[in-house]
């Protein structure tokens, strides 16, 4: 009985297999992948408004399908005659280059293109593709640690030079005025925090010695993880690391670098992963005796917790909450929220004057999203403190069911609104051209030093 079960399920797999293939080669790629779309877009909308959208591809064994893909971003990021608002997306599980994430990510491109905030700018998104779903339909839930290996291989060198070059071109193409962001969803966020993780740690701490302790630029402006699929000890050891060489304003942690948002309902992180990283972490069981000094997240906590928990699922790691707030004084008002979409052009199937409001006007770590059933209708949230967190630029906190439902699709209206707060917070109103940073003139290495064992 077990074999034919066996046999039925794995015919049912192979027949619904979602081929090792690339799907925005164009049309010059037909003879060895038929059906290919074109890598470049641009979307025009109203008011002489428009955005453009590339795609780089990665394989089954995070290779580039076509370096081309990277050429071609690269050149319509470096001839945009405005600064570049550049957003690179990493999608996660379940999806691919040819899924329904490329239309809600396209939603969150044309929404910051119709917004006044975005007028300045030449809104360039860059959608990273890999294999992320393997079969069709429910079997796909099976599918749970092959595909999490793959997201593990497909952070590697061409992912992050990806990343990095894309940067490196909007800022040199307009020096001092581009912005970047970089989102990972998912197993996307794995993708994302273990490529960027190394790059970020050895850019960081190598530009300080070329600025001659001087402020620099960050490596982006903002860098969101979205319900990420990643084990906690990669935000586990970025906060340590940010904790080590920074204090008070060397390293602002009330401008967040790094955020990590998971929703409260995401029974993907919640379920799926503690689940599938039990086995292959059985015997992965050590016990930190760190010293305190910089917080006691980490002392006398089993390393096992940190492998079979996501950052947005692993409390030790929580800085912030998400709590209901009143209206700011200086919050528009109802009657001015309708005059002003009246004049906007929908970029969505639905208004959302929250995403405008937040990434418009700064209120601090106050932040509104819009009633579903009327959306010019706020209700507003702030971002509390946890007194007893680190205090780095790295922030990891729950987000309601209300903002982002469950674990896809994650560029809602609620999504949407809540990430251009978060943009706002990190790129505060009158903040030119990309984030900077400089570190403590002298490092306290008393961090590393071991408690003695009693």
């Amino acid at each position: 009985m077990f074999r034919v079960i066996a046999i039925v399920l794995g015919m049912g797999l192979l027949s619904a297999c979602v081929g090792n293939r690339p799907y925005r080669l164009g049309g010059i790629a037909d003879e060895f992948y038929p059906n290919q779309k074109p890598p470049l877009e641009q979307t025009a909308l109203s008011s002489g408004r428009n955005y453009r959208l590339s795609f780089v591809e990665f394989d089954e064994r995070g290779d580039f399908w076509d370096r081309k893909q990277l050429g071609d971003a690269s050149r319509a990021i470096r001839k945009s005659k405005k600064p570049v608002l550049l957003v690179t997306f990493i999608h996660g599980w379940h999806n691919n280059a040819d899924s329904g994430d490329v239309e809600t990510f396209r939603c969150l491109l044309s929404e910051l293109a119709m917004s006044e905030s975005g007028g300045g700018f030449q809104v360039h998104g860059v959608f990273l593709g890999w294999r992320g779903r393997l079969v069709q339909g429910p079997l796909d839930y099976l599918t749970f640690l092959d595909r999490k290996g793959a997201a593990t291989r497909v952070a590697g060198t061409p992912v992050t030079e990806t990343i990095f070059e894309l940067i490196r071109q909007a800022r040199k193409a307009h020096p001092g005025r581009s912005k970047c962001v970089v989102i990972g969803h998912s197993f996307g966020g794995l993708v994302l925090e273990k490529a960027m993780a190394q790059a970020l740690a050895g850019g960081v701490l190598a530009q300080d010695v070329q600025s001659g302790g001087r402020s620099f630029d960050a490596p982006a402006d903002l860098i969101l993880l979205v319900n990420s699929a990643a084990e906690s000890i990669y935000a586990k050891e970025l906060s340590d690391m940010f904790a080590r060489i920074g204090h008070r304003d060397s390293v602002n942690p009330n401008r967040p670098l790094l955020i990590s948002i998971t929703s409260e309902t995401d029974s993907a992180t919640r379920g799926w992963f503690p689940r599938g990283t039990f086995l292959p972490n059985l015997f992965a069981h050590r016990r930190y005796h760190w010293d305190t000094h910089y917080g006691t997240g980490s002392h006398e906590v089993d390393q096992h917790e940190y492998l079979t928990k996501t950052p947005g699922n692993n409390p030790r790691l929580f800085t912030h909450r998400v709590l209901p707030e009143q209206p700011p004084p200086d919050a528009f008002s109802t009657t001015e929220v309708v005059l002003r979409q009246s004049r906007q052009t929908e970029a969505c199937i639905a208004a959302n004057p929250a995403f405008e409001e937040n990434l418009r006007h700064s209120h601090g770590t106050t932040f509104a999203t819009s009633d579903p059933k009327n959306p010019n209708q706020f209700k507003w949230w702030r971002l509390a403190k946890i007194e007893s967190a680190s205090r780095t630029p790295y922030w990891i906190l729950q987000v309601p069911d209300e903002i982002i439902h469950e674990h896809s699709p994650i560029f809602t209206p609620g999504g949407r609104a809540m990430m251009a707060a978060l943009f706002r917070i990190s790129n505060p109103e009158g903040a030119e051209g990309p984030r900077q940073m400089h570190l403590s003139p002298g490092l306290n290495h008393s961090f590393f030093r071991m408690r003695k064992l009693r």
